[in-house]
């Protein structure tokens, strides 16, 4: 709120206290207001009690030093909940200073600026914006150019009221002059901290994503320098700070930063409006990380305490309850979320301002309630009136409002205008291109705009799919199930293609650029929100300022000597005709495609091609999610999950066009990206058909990769090189490795690298790999001689396939662990740790990857995509294909896979028909503990 306190000591006095008398009441006033009123309301409203208290023994009720000295309780009553008490409080106060003459205009102003934020909390937006705005111009006439506390606080005051009222640019401009008055204060006070993050916070609201986050990390830092630990201003931050994670994808990672934040302002406010601000934001983060029923629990709590103490048109009491709306519509209440949302809408009509971007957003997540009820064409109407609303507001050029005519187009086809749903689709998708190239220029991939994007492809390609357009679904399709990886792929073949050597390698060098610019801002994001010291944030922001230099400048150098390899997402995309040239007679093409609401699936072969809405998005992606954790332990499995999401992935329609041919060509999104489809499964429990037994599946990380060569006739490979079976205990530096407990390749509980089980079966699996494929030339390190530096020094140009067989570690699966890893031997300045930054700068020249270790197609929790991480790494250092796994592997099964798939590509087999071989073989064999699909089914081939 601001302090209202001034040393009342310099006030007119209109009573005539003794010296004595005045001199206790200005020591209790400034003993209590030395108090932080942040940290402890409670103790700060006992102080100004007792200083009220005595007050009213030197004057007589109704005299303005009394009105004065209980303004200070609004304070503690804003604190601690009572908003409408303390607005009254200061109603009646203002009342009495007004009456009391100019000379305490002054305090006046104060107890306006308090108002403001009184009158903001309570959503009485145009009485906040005007008494700001009065505030603000007192202030400054009486400033003589000089920066305060008090000029601060009325700047930020009038931004909260212009942002609450939807003027974006000019609440962002106001409280930058704030900020830029406090930083001219030594030492900045500890109320100004909601200034710095009220900026974050606008950022944010404004959809400016990236820079709410490149914002929210600088305050963080700024904030701990200031403040004490444990502060609760620093719950500020850290809560908005979870909303932009949250948009970005991070979920984890937001849902750490709600929590912490929670924690914060609980432990000093209780349940006062703020926590449960607080609280409803821990309630979006659980609702969108899947947790819903905890979501559910405190969304509706903080709604139902917010409409009691503040009113039920209260802005937050609003915004809690869509949060709630949001836990109803996730457990499938559509009803009730519908009615919700609407309710929501109804308030927001009557206050708001046609041009509010909360009212426009509003009616955008009202649309969406109606269809998922089942009203189509309320769907389409609601959907028109936001894009009315923001057609009116010159906001059509926004990347949401582009995102929403998609949803409009879905919409139209859905309520069966198909040929106008369509025509609109397509001509959203030309403005999301738009964007998209715009973001692309920057090396800013993976952002919360680039995530929104692809969100309006979604419904554009369910647009088309309603359609019956296969040729503009299968365009359509490439944006919304690309990743991280396919991003990845599709540098590595662009510079595989370059003609000039040194062209290629100025590419290779701003594809790194931009890569590492990437890298740097995730483990930022990372590092805020853990909390991490503010030095080693300010380490990793320095380094992210070079690399973005770095980045600028390399950009440039490629404009101008390689024009020609400077090309969009756009411009790499495959017609439908171009990928189907590119298939063999022996190959189908299948795209799984989660759109916003519906499951888009794509099938192709030579000649022909189909486009289904097959069903819910929502209940394909719990089914994958049912099946995934039915994967990761033995004995588990859900058949019947498996035979619905199959059905549901080939319907007829698609299932004719793949017909029987031997590889199937999968290019999947969301969740799909996290399954081998190898385990849809037909038949009956006790004897399945699983997919796998059918084709040889092969994941395509980008369609554009299929343009690459396949190889039908392999030669003996030149190359063959294999590290694994690290040294990690104390016996280190021997060549015996004692029987793990834990026979998986993952890191279970350990917290450090020394505390990660032995893999017996490495050593003996890398040498019978190489064993199997008879290359030219073999290496094999494992022990001692499996390091970092071994791997960077070798030839890898020279290298076929190149085999790790060892721990493969996710983020934040060790202490201190920010990036997916593999754990080689630690040696002199090396760490052990093969993390996936360090896996892109290798030089690899399309060689087979075999990764035999846990984890390695796990994403990064970045994008959503299951092939981040690992994966991606090696894509873009130049792996041809790669053989990955999508969960924990046993050390005996790892090894008994892989050495049977490269056995079985020694003899001819491309990759893919290698692994099915293996897996069909230990899927339909007589051990039934190695028919159990959790055993033989978490590794894919990835490539082409």
């Amino acid at each position: 709120m601001g302090a209202m306190a001034l040393a009342w000591a310099s006030a007119p006095a209109l009573a005539d206290p003794t010296p004595q008398q005045r001199a206790r009441l200005d020591a209790m006033f400034i003993a209590a207001d030395a108090l932080d009123e942040a940290a402890n309301p409670a103790a700060y409203r006992k102080a100004f009690e007792d200083v009220l208290a005595f007050g009213r023994t030197l004057y007589p009720e109704g005299h303005p030093q009394l009105a004065w000295l209980e303004a200070e309780l609004a304070t503690a009553d804003y604190l601690q909940g009572d908003i409408k008490g303390g607005a009254a409080r200061l109603e009646r106060i203002a009342a009495v200073l007004d009456a009391a003459g100019p000379e305490w205009r002054e305090r006046r102003m104060l107890i306006a600026n308090a108002q403001v934020v009184m009158h903001l909390t309570l959503s009485e937006f145009d009485k906040a914006t005007a008494l700001g705005q009065q505030v603000l111009d007192w202030r400054i006439a009486s400033s003589s150019g000089q920066p305060s506390s008090n000029l601060a606080a009325a700047w930020s005051n009038l931004a909260n009221a212009q942002i609450r009222n939807g003027e974006t640019d000019k609440a962002i401009a106001s409280v930058r002059e704030s900020i830029a008055i406090n930083r001219r204060l030594s030492p900045i006070p500890a109320n100004a901290a909601p200034h710095f993050a009220n900026l974050v916070t606008f950022l944010y609201s404004s959809g400016r994503l990236e820079e709410a986050a490149e914002e929210g990390r600088k305050t963080q830092a700024l904030l701990e320098s200031f403040l004490p630990q444990g502060h609760p201003f620093l719950a500020v931050n850290l809560n908005t700070m979870a909303r932009v994670l949250m948009d970005l994808g991070r979920l984890d990672e937001a849902e750490a930063a709600a929590r912490k934040g929670m924690d914060l302002a609980y432990a000093r406010f209780g349940e006062s409006q703020q926590t449960l601000s607080y609280l409803a934001t821990l309630a979006n983060v659980l609702a969108a990380n899947g947790k819903t029923a905890e979501a559910q629990n405190l969304a509706r709590a903080a709604a139902d305490k917010m409409a009691q103490d503040l009113g039920p048109e209260a802005d937050r009491a609003l915004l809690a309850r869509e949060t709630f709306a949001l836990t109803l519509a996730a457990e499938g209440d559509a009803a009730r979320a519908l009615a919700e949302y609407a309710a929501v809408s109804d308030v927001r009509t009557r206050r708001y301002p046609a041009h509010h971007r909360e009212r426009i957003e509003g009616e955008d997540r009202l649309a969406i309630a109606a269809y998922e009820a089942g009203d189509a064409a309320r769907a389409r109407a609601v959907q028109q009136g936001a894009q009315d609303l923001r057609q009116a507001g010159g906001q059509m050029a926004d990347a949401a409002a582009l995102v929403s005519e998609a949803r409009l187009a879905a919409f139209e086809a859905l309520g069966g205008d198909a040929s106008a749903g369509l025509a609109r689709a397509r001509t959203a998708a030309d403005g999301l291109d738009a964007r998209l190239r715009e973001l692309e220029a920057t090396g800013a991939r993976r952002s919360g705009l680039d995530r929104s994007l692809r969100t309006g492809f979604g419904w554009a390609l369910e647009a088309s799919a309603v359609a019956g357009d296969v040729a503009a679904a299968f365009t359509l399709a490439q944006p919304v199930v690309e990743g991280s990886a396919g991003i990845a792929a599709r540098a590595a073949a662009r510079r595989m293609a370059a003609l000039d050597p040194a062209k290629a390698a100025l590419l290779r060098e701003r594809q790194d650029a931009a890569v590492a610019v990437q890298t740097l801002l995730d483990k930022q994001l990372r590092l805020a929100a853990l909390g991490t010291p503010a030095n080693r944030v300010a380490t990793v922001e320095a380094e992210r300022t070079a690399a973005t230099a770095r980045l600028d400048a390399v950009t440039r150098q490629l404009a101008e000597r390689a024009p020609d390899l400077v090309r969009s997402e756009a411009s790499e995309r495959l017609t439908l005709a171009a990928a189907q040239a590119l298939l063999e007679k022996d190959e189908a093409l299948l795209i799984v495609a989660p759109g916003p609401q519906g499951l888009v699936v794509l099938a192709a072969n030579g000649r022909e091609a189909a486009v289904v809405r097959s069903g819910p998005a929502r209940r394909a992606t719990e089914l994958v999610k049912t099946l995934r954790k039915g994967l990761e332990s033995a004995g588990t499995f859900d058949h019947a999950a498996s035979a619905e999401l199959r059905k549901l992935v080939l319907p007829e329609a698609i299932t004719r066009v793949i017909g029987k041919r031997k590889r199937l060509l999968i290019s999947s999104g969301g969740a799909f990206s996290s399954l081998p489809f190898a385990v849809l499964a037909s038949g009956k429990a006790q004897r399945p058909r699983w997919l796998i037994e059918d084709h040889a599946l092969v994941t395509l990380p980008a369609l554009a990769t299929l343009s690459a060569k396949r190889t039908k006739t392999r030669v003996k490979p030149r190359g063959y090189l294999a590290l694994g079976a690290p040294q990690l205990g104390p016996q280190a530096g021997t060549e015996v490795q004692l029987a793990s407990a834990n026979p998986f390749r993952s890191a279970a509980n350990a917290q450090h690298l020394a505390d990660l089980p032995p893999l017996p079966a490495s050593a003996g699996e890398l040498a019978a790999l190489g064993q199997a494929l008879g290359a030219r030339n073999s290496t094999v390190l494992t022990g001692d001689a499996a390091t970092e530096a071994a791997l960077r020094t070798a030839d890898l140009a020279g290298v076929d396939v190149l085999a790790l067989s060892t721990h493969g570690l996710v983020a934040g699966e060790l202490d201190g662990l920010h990036e997916p890893a593999l754990v080689l031997t630690p040696a002199g300045e090396s760490d052990g740790l093969l993390t996936a930054e360090e896996i892109m700068d290798l030089r690899l020249s399309g060689a087979w990857v075999v990764l035999s270790a846990c984890n390695t197609a796990a994403g990064s929790g970045v994008d959503g995509s299951g092939l981040g991480g690992l994966a991606r790494a090696f894509l873009h250092a130049g792996a041809g294909s790669l053989l990955v796994s999508h969960w924990a592997v046993r050390d005996d099964v790892a090894a008994r896979l892989s050495v049977e798939t490269l056995s079985q590509f020694a003899r001819g087999a491309d990759p893919a028909a290698a692994l099915q071989r293996a897996m069909v073989n230990m899927a339909t064999g007589r051990d039934a503990i190695l028919r159990d699909p959790a055993l033989w089914a978490p590794f894919v081939v990835v490539g082409r």
